[in-house]
């Protein structure tokens, strides 16, 4: 009932970050990235008490939302390490035909709410994306690997 209000909200993110990145170019990345990290704080909040269970698994089932965006997900590697996924165009942001830079700084949000759920960090690929040209989007969300000494 609300998706056509959650698509819209996140179109308008992505205009207003496509707008920004237009003007200002690469200067523009690091301020999107910031702002998406902010929003993907709120995020966490909002999704932990909505999530069964701990872990990377528990967390890869918040990106089966894409799907009521019609966009099915296609998970192709899950484990207690890493998220590892596809999703078909659109992109939710309405990134098509922009950059793959331009998408990385999107990518801030669920990279940042990822990491506060899991209590860990996390780094976020961006494989293929329909903003760089992509046929379709592919990322992959990893644990930081600790360094040892």
């Amino acid at each position: 009932m609300f998706t056509p209000m959650i698509l819209h909200n996140f179109r308008t993110i992505g205009s207003l970050s496509r707008a920004f990145y237009e003007k200002y170019g690469f200067e523009a990345l690091p301020i999107i990235s910031r702002v998406m990290g902010e929003a993907g704080v709120e995020g966490a909040k909002m999704a932990r008490s909505r999530l069964k269970g701990g872990g990377i698994k528990a967390v890869s089932k918040l990106f089966k939302m894409y799907e009521m965006f019609n966009m099915p997900v296609e998970m192709i590697e899950l484990t207690d390490e890493i998220i590892h996924f596809r999703h078909e165009p659109p992109c939710p942001f309405g990134l098509e035909e922009t950059s793959k830079e331009l998408c990385e700084a999107m990518e801030a949000r669920e990279e940042k709410m990822i990491s506060i759920i899991l209590g860990e960090e996390v780094e976020v690929k961006v494989i293929k994306c329909v903003a760089a040209g992509d046929e379709y989007c592919e990322v992959l969300y990893a644990k930081r690997r600790r360094k040892t000494s």
